[in-house]
């Protein structure tokens, strides 16, 4: 028998975009990936690394962008 301990696990636990933004706060996060700017969910594109969210989305509800947080 053998075991696949990631099979189906594609998306990382944490965003290496994310990680690093003031508007990750963990007191703010009701739901997993979540932030001021996504309070239902971070969009995978951003999660992933694939856009790292320099502009607001067109769909985006308001303007909060990536923004380093203090002491990273």
């Amino acid at each position: 028998m053998s075991f696949e301990i990631d099979k189906e696990h594609d998306i990382p636990v944490y965003s290496f975009v994310c990680i690093y933004c003031k508007h990750l706060d963990q007191q703010i996060m009701d739901v997993p990936g979540c932030c001021e700017a996504f309070k239902d969910g971070i969009p995978i594109e951003i999660w992933m690394g694939d856009n790292r969210h320099l502009k607001p989305l067109p769909d985006q509800d308001n303007a909060i962008v990536f923004e380093k947080a203090k002491g990273d």
